[in-house]
């Protein structure tokens, strides 16, 4: 028994090529990568759509500037055959089998990042050089083949404005761009997610913060391009979101069905960028102990109880904003409510019916109140010795 734990105690190191086959390691890389896809899922859900009259106007299948790649893929495939195959592009498939393709490319791309990163410099700059130059001999090559074959057989001309469709050749040249528009619109859906894998698995937080930041910029101008003075003068067909809020259905009764999708994106985003971001924390940390340490039993056992507290402590924190941001897009009901039972007029049940109270900047003004509320609050409720108290009770449970 004793060898078994010496030789545990001798293979378990803090080096990075070890730490990164922990299983609490690996736990906050999938949980990220597990929110991180079904943030993809959720935004395509909510702002993919088109709206219903620019579908009655156009059709079902026509391109607008939504959050959904195939719109945009099948119309550049009305104007050429595209170069990447259907599958890949999730063209002719409906629901989460349209992400499988695109999916296995961000993965094979991770994959690949990775494994130039872990070469030398030297070999990364070749690697560069020579996809710069495949590009161009792209583009070149087959231009100049089909021009010369084309001047065998009509004459020596140029390659363009001409009559004859056969005597010109810059389609050629341009071919390649086909295959960078394809990549684009594939980009707009699926960049935050490769970059969201480049961060999680190649242990880099700025693509991570970037991958957040893009899904902000597209709610923020999904919310502008929908906004209703906007729409009046210029509709690019964005489906946009209901005004109302709705009756509290979910969570227990205080918010509704629309009002949680959002707060799901929201809570995803925040377990997307808190588990990927952890991960990276504690290599960093890990990498900066001098070496001999990497090696001794007291400081792998203090980063096991580290990582393995922020596990629970990040579970807590996120089920703890969830409630409290629902508690707060259902503040005002909850005071009507209170001053109902108390009073028990008919005013506050008109006052909770009002429209005005279930539109969304009413739920912006309930959400600020329960804020001025709770830091009010902290002047009569000791936060810090209830937050010590619970802190204390996690440790004796997992103790």
């Amino acid at each position: 028994m004793t060898m078994e734990k010496k030789s545990h105690e001798v293979t378990e190191t803090l080096h990075i090529p070890a730490l990164r086959r922990k299983w609490q390691i690996l736990a906050l890389q999938l949980i990220s990568t597990a929110s991180l896809f079904s943030l993809l899922k959720r935004m395509s859900e909510i702002y993919g759509p088109c709206s219903d009259q620019f579908i009655i106007d156009h059709s079902a299948t026509s391109w607008c500037p939504s959050y959904e790649h195939t719109r945009g893929l099948m119309w550049l495939s009305n104007q050429g055959d595209l170069l990447i195959p259907d599958i890949l592009l999730g063209l002719g498939q409906t629901g989460l089998a349209s992400f499988f393709g695109p999916l296995v490319i961000c993965v094979a791309a991770t994959v690949a990042w990775a494994q130039l990163r872990s070469q030398s410099q030297e070999f990364q700059t070749q690697v560069q050089r020579g996809v710069i130059i495949g590009f161009v001999a792209w583009m070149f090559v087959p231009f100049v083949l089909f021009w010369v074959i084309a001047m065998v057989f009509n004459g020596p001309h140029i390659p363009f404005g001409h009559e004859d469709e056969a005597l010109n050749h810059l389609d050629v040249l341009f071919s390649p761009f086909g295959f960078v528009f394809e990549l684009v619109f594939l980009g707009i859906v699926f960049a935050p997610v490769l970059a969201g894998l480049v961060g999680i698995w190649g242990l880099s937080k700025r693509p991570i913060s970037w991958a957040i930041g893009y899904y902000l910029v597209v709610i923020s101008i999904h919310a502008v391009l929908t906004f209703e003075p906007i729409v009046t003068e210029v509709d690019v067909g964005l489906r946009a979101l209901p005004s109302q809020i709705g009756e509290g259905t979910t969570f227990g009764g205080l918010i509704s069905p629309f009002a949680s999708s959002l707060l799901g994106i929201a809570v995803l985003m925040l377990v997307f960028l808190e588990s990927g971001s952890a991960a990276i924390n504690h290599l960093e940390y890990a990498a900066s102990l001098p070496e001999d340490t990497k090696r001794n039993a007291e400081y792998v056992k203090q980063f096991n109880n580290v990582v393995n507290a922020h596990l629970v402590h990040m579970s807590v924190v996120i089920t703890l904003v969830a409630l409290t941001t629902a508690l707060a897009l259902a503040f005002d009901d909850l005071m009507i409510s209170f001053v109902g039972v108390l009073e028990g007029t008919q005013w506050t049940g008109q006052v909770k019916e009002s429209l005005e109270l279930q539109m969304t900047y009413g739920k912006v003004i309930s959400a600020s109140l329960f804020l001025l509320v709770v830091a009010g609050m902290r002047f009569v409720v000791p936060w810090q010795s209830i937050v010590g108290y619970l802190e204390s009770s996690i440790a004796k449970l997992r103790a």
